[in-house]
């Protein structure tokens, strides 16, 4: 008898333990691999229109079963921008008028990440055009004129057509100071980019208040298959040492651009948002300010919303 028994509780103890197996399988099956983003800048719920006006990103991700490194989750990710940049006077045509000159770009970024428990590394490469072909001064234009029935822009003095190519790394690594439900970490983070485009170093500090997860599994650093609930906010401030932003003075001494205006060389920024994970959907609403990038200008400030959808 007492075999018996022995023997049933053997063959209860490898069923459970195969019925485990198979339920973390399905588990780690279900994970999601992929995601779809849209994203959408704009300053006219600010009642502004100007300077940086409109901006719309449509975002691939795909994360990788084999990577490079054995130690950490890699994604790859691609995806389309679209934007607008205006003067503050959108009615004239005279460029005394005028604080900066109209600026479109449209382009495609390609790019792979590396994120840790603590750390992350993001390197983009980035291939877009300037000017009237780059479709965004027609666009806002059509959307002006059809859609919200204010002002159309003239995009009088628009940059020329150029075609550009960047190369943008990101790194980061984080602390954390309190742990979740009521969770406080302490992000530092550096960003640069080199190319016909843009030019810069940035350093940057962010705070996240509330629950979130840790760097490899957290939309803060867009990271997907995890679903844990994430509620946190974030304030983040930035200070951009600029060498070169072709959307304000042209690309180069061969531009022939009727209007440019030379960049600032230091310009800080800061803002704060609410994020929110519920599943496989991700939620994001920013507000983000900007000091003058040119002596020309005065401040600027817009929000950004974003919603992704992981499959």
């Amino acid at each position: 008898m007492k075999s018996v028994n022995k023997t049933y509780i053997f063959l209860f103890f490898i069923l459970n333990t195969i019925i485990g197996t198979v339920h973390a399988q399905e588990e780690v099956s279900k994970r999601s691999k992929n995601q779809i983003s849209i994203r959408h800048d704009n300053d006219f719920v600010l009642f502004t229109d100007r300077y940086y006006s409109t901006g719309l990103f449509l975002t691939y991700r795909r994360a990788l079963t084999k990577g490079i490194f054995a130690n950490g989750k890699e994604q790859l990710n691609f995806e389309f921008r679209q934007q607008a940049f205006t003067p503050d006077n959108i009615d004239t045509e005279e460029i005394i008028k005028l604080d900066r000159p109209y600026a479109g770009f449209s382009g495609l970024t390609s790019g792979w990440s590396l994120a840790r428990n603590a750390s992350f590394l993001h390197v983009k490469g980035l291939v877009g055009l300037s000017g009237p072909t780059s479709g965004a001064g027609a666009f806002q234009r059509w959307f002006h004129r059809n859609v919200v029935f204010v002002s159309v822009p003239t995009w009088f003095t628009e940059i020329e057509d150029s075609f550009h190519a960047n190369f943008e790394v990101d790194y980061a690594v984080e602390a954390i100071l309190a742990p979740n439900p009521f969770g406080v970490r302490l992000a530092f983070q550096a960003s640069g980019a080199y190319g016909t485009k843009d030019q810069y170093f940035q350093p940057q500090v962010s705070a996240y208040l509330g629950r979130r997860s840790n760097i490899d599994s957290s939309i803060a650093y867009d990271q997907i298959g995890a679903t844990d609930r994430e509620i946190y906010f974030n304030l983040h401030f930035e200070y951009r040492f600029i060498g070169q932003n072709a959307l304000l003075e042209g690309s180069g001494p061969d531009d022939n651009s009727l209007y440019t205006i030379e960049p600032n060389s230091k310009v800080f920024r800061w803002g704060f948002g609410l994020y929110h994970r519920f599943n496989k959907n991700d939620y994001k609403f920013s507000y983000q300010f900007l000091a003058e990038e040119a002596n020309e200008l005065t401040t600027h400030q817009y929000l950004t919303i974003s919603y992704g959808r992981s499959f």
